[in-house]
């Protein structure tokens, strides 16, 4: 049934209402609830400038329909609240603001936080961009500070580490990067899930250094062929990439194979050699899971990109006949079943889009609500861990958003991963750039 407007004497416990207007009206968790006390019932009935709805299909039977006047008035004595507990709120300190204020701070906590985040991430990047012409050029410079800058990620990723979908909360967001992202995607995920995995510490910097430059070979291959023949340039690219890095780097031997063999497949139907099963390094078996992952949410073309919880379900169906099961599952375990910038239904009907894993309920991430009565730059962000009456309900497609709603939450055609060591919500928290400070000064 569908939601109709409640006037002030129909609120009442048992209710199932909706509230219009702004998040900072009210200091509820939801917008859509049933009234479960009469604390909060006070509290709506305290309100200003905001509507209430309610579904008669969804709320309990009143208890004074079809009752005797004598009975009704006998329950509604029974019915009301303790004495303790104010039928409003205006004659004791405003609650109900100073639970909005509460939210109002968290709120900017942890959009601040993203902020930091992606200014951090942006430091990567020059540097990436810096390191990766210089080993291009064959500078050992250039080498030894990749290593540092895998070092300095590695340390961030730490076991209490959370990952960050940037979305460009701050506007500066610079076009024309999509190798050097997808490098860094390919790398701090193959770090996370190597530690998920439980490989040695020093593993991680190895397979992290593999991911970064798994596809530097990729332009150089591309450039040597003629364009009736980009494809077979395609399918060189693994080697041009491994020859590139092997002399006079004291590049890692398994982080070379890693880079030879990412786009082999267990089942034997990858390239460049069709290896298969125990032929194919660990790391590998890794790297070709990220990559693909990557992949699938950052197609060139935009037509045939995908979802991350589409990604995620397209890797799991193919676990153990393309992909090592063991690489997907800690994928999935740490990029939770709504990856980073997952565009989700929340159980109050309420849209969002995952900003932030939470390592310890992946079920439960931190979401940035399309709310238009808020401009973007001040965009809400919750966290599910603490909103217990909220759920994802679904995850959901853009093209079955409204175009105003995909504007306002901005999912990136370019999905880029940061690691924030430290919980989100505190604001003593080391910031990004801080955890990043070895890496960013070499």
């Amino acid at each position: 049934m569908a939601f109709i407007p409640a006037k002030a004497n129909d609120l009442r416990i048992g209710l199932y209402i909706k509230l219009t207007g702004s998040w900072f009206s009210h200091p509820f968790p939801t917008n859509t609830f049933k009234i479960t006390s009469a604390k909060e019932l006070a509290i709506l009935r305290s309100l200003k400038n905001i509507q209430i709805l309610y579904d008669p299909g969804l709320s309990d039977p009143d208890p004074h329909q079809h009752m005797a006047p004598e009975e009704e008035g006998a329950q509604a004595s029974q019915d009301q609240p303790s004495p303790a507990i104010p039928q409003t709120l205006a004659d004791t300190p405003d609650e109900a603001a100073v639970l909005r204020e509460v939210r109002v701070q968290a709120f900017k906590h942890r959009r601040q936080k993203l902020i930091e985040t992606e200014q951090a991430y942006q430091q990567v990047v020059t540097e990436n961009k810096a390191l990766t012409r210089e080993v291009r050029n064959g500078y050992v410079k250039g080498m030894r500070k990749a290593e540092a800058m895998i070092e300095g990620l590695s340390g961030a990723l730490g076991d209490d580490g959370t990952l960050v979908a940037l979305m460009n909360l701050g506007g500066n967001m610079e076009a024309g990067n999509d190798s050097y992202y997808h490098s860094l995607n390919t790398a701090i995920l193959s770090m996370v899930v190597a530690r998920g995995l439980e490989l040695p510490q020093e593993a991680i910097p190895m397979i992290g250094l593999a991911g970064l430059f798994h596809d530097l070979g990729e332009t150089a291959s591309m450039e040597s062929e003629p364009p009736h023949k980009q494809l077979q340039a395609i399918r060189k690219h693994p080697e041009m990439s491994k020859t590139m890095v092997a002399t006079g780097f004291s590049f890692p031997e398994p982080s070379l194979v890693a880079i030879h063999q990412h786009h082999e497949r267990l089942n034997g139907s990858g390239y460049p050699q069709g290896l298969k099963g125990d032929a194919l390094h660990q790391f590998a078996k890794i790297l070709m899971v990220v990559d693909a992952y990557d992949d699938l949410c950052n197609n060139p073309d935009l037509e045939k990109s995908v979802t991350p919880f589409e990604a995620i379900s397209a890797l799991y169906t193919k676990r153990n006949s393309e992909f090592w099961g063991d690489a997907v599952s800690a994928l999935i375990r740490n990029l939770g079943v709504y990856p980073p910038s997952s565009i989700v239904e929340l159980s109050d009907e309420s849209i969002g889009v995952v900003s932030t894993t939470n390592v310890e309920d992946s079920m439960r991430p931190l979401v940035m609500l399309y709310a238009p009565e808020i401009p973007r730059e001040e965009a809400i962000i919750l966290d599910l861990a603490q909103e217990t009456q909220l759920s994802i309900k679904k995850s959901r497609r853009p093209k079955e958003l409204p175009r105003e709603v995909w504007d306002y939450l901005n999912p990136r055609c370019m999905i880029q991963y940061f690691p924030v060591s430290g919980a989100q919500n505190s604001p003593s928290a080391s910031s990004p750039a801080d955890l990043l400070e070895p890496a960013t000064r070499t």
